[in-house]
């Protein structure tokens, strides 16, 4: 079947219990791993593997749905969309799917702000980034899920990482992965599930309230101190510039961040950088296999141009934080 709206929305009235009320099927915006649909008529969300194939594989969309319904069964755990419905039948809309409550709320866009994180005062969005930050850290309060297999250490996480830097056929991530392995990876105690994508955009925000937490396709059971030094990223340190989102005044500071994450998950933030270059070498994996894709002609999607344009300064931002940890 096609990714046609109409027909998708015509096989959900037959599929789904209830779907008779199903009036719509929208696409909202895709990203990079997965596609992502309103239901209009049942306030539901239809989330499917990319029609063309995704640039990084991660969790597939009936593991995703999995993880979303064993993640809304722990107590005080993160909060989640519930699930609907689970397909592993590809006969049905062309691919297996799930389909998942619709949660109130907004997202913070990664480069288009919206108005109503903008507009109030800086009291605001600190309350806000407060709250992503204490989200964060008790994340390293949750046990191993089983689903998520068995714990993965930093450095297996990096090797992964660094095969698929390879693959992609970026010679100097490859030389910053070995340079990066000469060191042990700092630990901060037993492993957690780890997110793994901790970025601003993937929270949902509710008159000023988390209401829920998004886009799981990269969690692992894993080091804590992952998704604090992917939230490093974000922030203006030595080597880079903050994200657009976290350029607005009220935001916490990076020392802010750290602080905040050490009080409420109880863990040591000691060795951080490690972890931080390690998360900015993983998203440098996505840019690279996304600028070959588009350099070679195999893809054409304009999303891709975003990668070409920035590889070249991550991989320098990259290189000055090995230079300055003696690495």
């Amino acid at each position: 079947m096609s990714r046609d709206p109409e027909a998708l929305a015509a096989a959900l009235r037959s599929y789904l219990p209830g779907g008779e009320a199903v009036r719509a099927v929208v696409p909202l915006t895709t990203g990079f791993s997965n596609e992502t649909y309103r239901i209009e008529g049942r306030d539901w969300i239809l989330r499917m593997p990319q029609s063309a194939g995704a640039i990084v594989e991660g969790h597939d969309v009936l593991e995703q749905a999995r993880l979303y319904a064993a993640l809304g069964e722990i107590a005080d755990g993160p909060p989640v969309p519930g699930v609907v419905a689970i397909c592993e039948d590809a006969s049905v809309l062309g691919a297996p799917f799930f389909v998942m409550e619709c949660v109130a709320g907004q997202e913070v866009h990664d480069t288009q702000l919206p108005e109503w994180f903008t507009a109030p005062g800086d009291s605001f969005r600190r309350q806000l980034s407060e709250q992503w930050i204490r989200q964060v850290a008790a994340f390293a309060s949750l046990p191993p899920l089983a689903l998520l297999g068995d714990p993965v250490s930093p450095e297996q996480d990096a090797r992964v990482w660094r095969a698929f830097a390879d693959k992609a056929e970026c010679p100097p991530l490859v030389a910053a992965y070995d340079r990066l392995l000469s060191r042990p990876a700092p630990i901060s105690g037993p492993p957690s599930v780890v997110h793994g994508d901790v970025k601003l955009s993937n929270f949902m925000w509710h008159e000023g309230k988390l209401s829920a937490v998004l886009d799981w396709e990269m969690a692992i059971n894993g080091e804590p101190l992952s998704d604090l030094g992917y939230l490093m990223i974000f922030f203006e340190g030595p080597f880079h510039r903050a994200s657009t989102q976290l350029r607005e005044p009220g935001i916490l500071s990076r020392g802010e961040t750290i602080a905040l994450w050490e009080q409420v998950s109880g863990r040591s933030s000691e060795g951080v950088i490690w972890h931080e270059m390690a998360q900015i070498a993983k998203i440098l994996c996505t840019m690279a296999e996304g600028t070959n894709l588009w350099v070679t002609g195999r893809s054409t999607d304009p999303k891709l141009a975003y990668f070409q344009q920035n590889l070249d300064y991550y991989l320098g931002v990259l290189v000055a934080m090995l230079d300055a940890e003696g690495l």
